[in-house]
């Protein structure tokens, strides 16, 4: 038990001290070839998965130094952080109210749009299918992505949630709960179908979905059917 619990505490460490490194200031042409290797790297991780993608597939996809590589990302765990940071970034931007922005039924529907949306990308849905299948190989690296990404995303959404409850626009008080049914309204069977049979919904079942969420959760609906574009929104 001893022993587990110090193989356990020393890769905790690792995965810690591996997310915490911050890149130093880049210049211009650094910058430019970082962005290189995070596309790169991009493209095979979400399709490898972690597990299966190294340092020498990024390299051979690169070319040039390995020194240049590892220079940016001297482990295979940073890197793929990297990746798993800029598209949790999304979702998280995704349910930022914006300013005057109007009604909170139309904040609502535009937020939920666009986090079905990322949701549903490629990029989306690729890192889904590689959190689920690697979390169990590598617990640290899951649980580090709930905590970073849904769990910041569902946090955010309640902020606005409780700061519309003294408006009279929430139809319960508990913000934090309803942040976490209204996302997974939106989800529902329209996020597991594309994952796991690769369907692609309409953009009009999408603004249907959302709106429904809304109905469930806005006093004052207001939207009884997708009519308005996200784009007007």
């Amino acid at each position: 038990m001893v022993r587990y619990r110090t193989i356990a505490s020393s890769r905790i460490a690792f995965w810690r001290s591996i997310l915490s490194e911050t890149p130093t200031a880049l210049t211009a042409r650094q910058k430019k070839k970082r962005e290189e290797i995070i596309e790169i790297a991009s493209e095979i991780f979400l399709r490898e998965g972690f597990g299966r993608t190294s340092m020498d597939q990024i390299h051979a996809r690169l070319g040039g130094s390995k020194r240049t590589l590892y220079s940016h990302f001297p482990k295979k765990e940073a890197l793929f952080h990297t990746i798993v940071e800029r598209i949790s970034g999304r979702v998280f931007a995704a349910l930022q109210p914006k300013p005057a922005e109007g009604a909170f039924e139309r904040a609502l529907f535009r937020m939920g749009y666009e986090y079905l949306s990322v949701l549903l990308s490629s990029e989306g849905i690729a890192l889904y299918r590689i959190m689920t299948a690697e979390a169990h190989h590598f617990p640290e690296l899951s649980r580090d992505f709930f905590v970073r990404g849904p769990a910041v995303a569902s946090k955010g959404l309640a902020r606005f949630f409780e700061a519309n409850q003294t408006a009279g626009n929430l139809v319960t008080s508990d913000a934090r709960t309803a942040a976490e049914q209204f996302l997974g309204a939106v989800r529902g069977d329209v996020h597991l179908s594309a994952v796991l049979a690769g369907e692609q919904p309409s953009q009009v079942v999408l603004e249907d979905k959302v709106a429904c969420a809304v109905r469930l959760f806005a006093k004052r609906p207001g939207i009884e059917k997708a009519s308005d574009s996200p784009t007007q929104l």
